[in-house]
């Protein structure tokens, strides 16, 4: 499989999380982002009794290290998943690459996890895809 990636189709983690903050600030919620290095939970946000856990994962642009990130953010938001209560979602670089990963990734298993994806482009848009 190859892909075809350009550099200036992914933000850098950091910049993703600022727009993930703003977005998130836009709909009511109040996220806690790990800045930097951080350990734990990218993004903690709460909006009244509501929870939303979202780890953010950017890569380089090679075939074998695109997927390595995609499957490793998933492991990641799994291991996160101690709340029945909570909301958790993934987000990514909106890059064809990671979309045709999200679009693989098999219905039954979005399903179960309820795990939604967060695409996040240049311009700022955050798109938000369920299955």
């Amino acid at each position: 499989m190859h892909w075809n990636v350009k550099s200036n189709d992914c933000l850098p983690e950091k910049k993703i999380k600022q727009v993930l903050e703003g977005f998130l600030t836009s709909q009511g919620w109040n996220p806690e982002i790990a800045w930097g290095s951080t350990h734990g939970i990218d993004i903690e946000a709460k909006r009244n009794t509501d929870r939303w856990i979202i780890e953010v994962k950017v890569s380089e642009f090679s075939n074998p290290v695109i997927v390595n990130s995609f499957v490793s953010v998933l492991g990641e938001i799994l291991q996160r998943m101690n709340d029945p209560g909570c909301k958790y979602s993934i987000a990514l670089p909106d890059a064809e690459p990671f979309r045709r990963l999200w679009e693989r990734l098999p219905i039954l298993a979005k399903n179960r996890t309820e795990i939604t994806a967060l695409f996040v482009n240049r311009a700022g848009i955050v798109t938000e895809r369920a299955k």
